[in-house]
């Protein structure tokens, strides 16, 4: 997430949006013993009117979720975000 942020902070610029996915369960050491293997998801942008396209997820704003954040199976959120972001929601 570090070297994430720093990117960002570089080279980022009004036009960006970042999707950061985990790709598996965080690791033990991390979210401690017995944690689900649920991971996490954020969507990083200036662009408010971006982020008002996913106001009805109930997310928590900033990088870590918060404990009554929704969890969804991956195909639910892939839905979700085509939804959201892909052709259709452009064109309304």
């Amino acid at each position: 997430m570090t070297s994430l942020v720093n990117w960002v902070t570089k080279y980022g610029d009004d036009n960006l949006v970042l999707v950061f996915l985990g790709d598996h369960q965080p690791s033990p050491i991390a979210s401690g013993a017995g944690a689900s293997h649920d991971v996490p998801i954020s969507i990083v942008t200036k662009d408010k009117a971006l982020l008002e396209r996913i106001t009805d997820w109930k997310w928590a704003p900033g990088l870590r979720p918060a404990g009554d954040t929704p969890v969804w199976p991956m195909n639910a959120f892939r839905d979700r975000f085509f939804t959201a972001f892909g052709p259709k929601a452009a064109a309304s």
